[in-house]
């Protein structure tokens, strides 16, 4: 089985080679946003549309008109333009809005899919058009005492800013041998808001609540910025510290997630979870940043891949499934509006944690949708 990793360093570029990489930023950004305005301009007068192989071939074009597009390295600009593509694509299929203008300090990055080279032993970075450029390898030493090597087959890097620092991200595709799959050790989870998920053998996940941990933090430094004279020094700096509150909320939550789905995947072979429609449930404005917090959806992506890698079965249980208002032990059912947190069974007595009675239900149900597979 082939599968696709990504690994992702801190570059430390000199300060000539910082202004380079924001030329090439740029420069990509700038090709996005000409193209994107082209492509308005046409559909207003001929009904059509640019597409990517015709985009890509204006750039000899663009670079006469903008000389300073001459030094960016020409697959980086291609390949945005190629981004662009995918987004019409996209818009098109029903599955993302029309695209929109790449605005500067949102997602700034460009890709290099060729020409490239990474020498692990000194830690550096051939970056066409820009050089080598050092970068940490913070990823965690194994028993040995040695870093951990980017293993398999390079194919792209993607070079990205963000809080005033600049990463590399390398992709590589790896391939892994396909194991026996099978459907013992089996886990119910249930997620929810008051604690993270309530897992059927009993155990319960907290909630860290990280955007809440930084809310008072992250609204005074907003308030800060919203004073300063927009695009001067001190409105840059401030910007920046916004955006670092923004990546330790960020980033401790995929942490948090990863540490948890690895360590679920790694102690059983069979999961049930539910399918919650999460872009409906954000439309309540009471929840909607309490979920947002949460992260369900990235959750369960996590779940999915990393089962799959390991050739272990993740069941997504229909959203119409009633796991909490079934009696896990009777199986007699009652309506359990939100407020009521335990589950009293009329029929039987059972009284019983209400989400833990889900999660068991969402067991026995996974465990029936995976005898018939």
């Amino acid at each position: 089985m082939e599968i696709h990793k990504a690994y992702k360093f801190r570059l430390t570029p000199t300060p000539q080679q910082r202004i380079l990489l924001a030329q090439a930023v740029g420069s990509c950004r700038f090709v996005y946003n000409h193209l994107l305005a082209l492509n308005k301009e046409r559909y207003d007068v001929e009904q059509k549309f640019i597409f990517t192989t015709e985009m890509v071939n204006m750039l000899p074009h663009l670079k006469q008109e903008y000389p300073f597009l001459s030094d960016v390295f020409s697959q980086s600009l291609q390949q945005s333009l190629r981004h662009l593509g995918d987004a019409f694509q996209n818009f098109f299929k029903g599955n993302a809005e029309f695209p929109t203008f790449q605005k500067k300090g949102r997602a700034d990055s460009f890709t290099c899919p060729q020409k490239f080279r990474v020498v692990e032993e000194t830690n550096r970075l051939f970056v066409p058009k820009i050089g080598e450029v050092k970068y940490r390898n913070s990823l965690k030493k194994n028993k040995g005492g040695k870093p951990t090597r980017i293993m398999g087959t390079i194919k792209t890097m993607t070079v990205s800013k963000h809080s005033g620092k600049w990463y590399v991200s390398i992709l590589t595709e790896q391939f892994l041998f396909d194991q026996v799959n099978h459907h013992d050790k089996p886990l119910g989870i249930d997620v929810g808001l008051k604690v993270f998920a309530s897992l059927s053998n009993g155990e319960e996940i907290e909630n860290p609540r990280f955007y809440r941990k930084w809310e008072e933090k992250l609204a005074l430094e907003q308030r800060r910025l919203s004073r300063k004279v927009k695009f001067s020094n001190n409105w840059v700096k401030q910007f920046y510290e916004v955006q670092r509150i923004h990546s330790i909320i960020a980033n401790s939550r995929l942490d948090f997630l990863n540490k948890t789905s690895s360590q679920l995947v790694n102690n059983h072979n069979l999961f049930g979870l539910e399918d919650l429609a999460v872009a409906n449930l954000v439309k309540n404005h009471k929840l909607a940043k309490s979920i947002s917090d949460v992260g369900w959806g990235k959750f369960r992506s996590m779940m999915e891949y990393k089962a799959d890698r390991q050739s272990k079965t993740v069941v997504v249980v229909d959203r119409f499934y009633p796991s909490s208002q079934i009696c896990s032990s009777c199986r007699s059912r009652k309506i359990m509006p939100l407020h009521l947190r335990t589950y009293v069974c009329e029929d039987c007595g059972t009284t019983i944690d209400r989400d833990y009675n889900a999660s068991l239900n969402l067991e026995r149900e996974v465990i029936r949708i995976a005898a018939a597979i």
